[in-house]
């Protein structure tokens, strides 16, 4: 019995990476694994830079230190963050809503707003916009947000903005259609 639970325990991680795979293939699951899906960006004079892991990344919970990404704004402008512009499949439609996922952290106790937005690939029509008025602090927090679809586009990006200079630490982002249409 011993050893069965300890092949579950040792199987359930690629299990999950297994799952996962196979909800991004059917949802358009937006996952920084691959650092090209993710852009620094910096509009009107703002300086950012995106290092993906393994930049040394403080511990995450449970050791998931998969796909951390470190964002740091230098200097403000227009608009600053990061935007994934590979998106998979994912088509919007109004009355749809998406949930986004993510962890964060700073190397400070200092928090920013963050403003996360589906766009069409351009960035000229934002199809669901939200802000976050508090994400970071020294310790590991998971954030939970939905996003409500306005404006139709057949593919998109997703831009995660920041308010103010310094460093966010962001680890798991996904992005997965709801399969309801009722907030929750």
């Amino acid at each position: 019995m011993k050893l069965l639970l300890q092949s579950t325990r040792l199987l359930s991680p690629l299990i999950l990476a297994l799952a996962i795979f196979a909800l991004a293939a059917e949802t358009g699951l937006a996952l920084p694994d691959n650092p090209a899906s993710w852009k620094p960006l910096a509009e009107g004079g703002a300086e950012v830079e995106l290092v993906p892991a393994p930049a040394p990344a403080p511990p995450v919970p449970g050791g998931q230190d998969t796909n951390s990404l470190r964002l740091t704004v230098k200097q403000t402008g227009r608009r600053f963050g990061i935007v994934c512009a590979d998106m998979g499949n994912i088509k919007l439609k109004p009355g749809q809503w998406h949930d986004l996922s993510f962890s964060a952290r700073t190397d400070t106790p200092k928090t920013f707003a963050l403003t996360v937005s589906l766009e069409d690939p351009n960035g000229k029509t934002v199809c669901a916009r939200t802000t976050l008025p508090e994400v970071g602090g020294t310790n590991w927090m998971h954030y939970t947000v939905a996003l409500h679809i306005r404006q139709p586009a057949s593919k998109c990006r997703m831009v995660i903005a920041l308010a103010d200079t310094g460093t966010l630490w962001l680890n798991d982002l996904s992005v997965v259609l709801r399969k309801t249409n009722a907030p929750h």
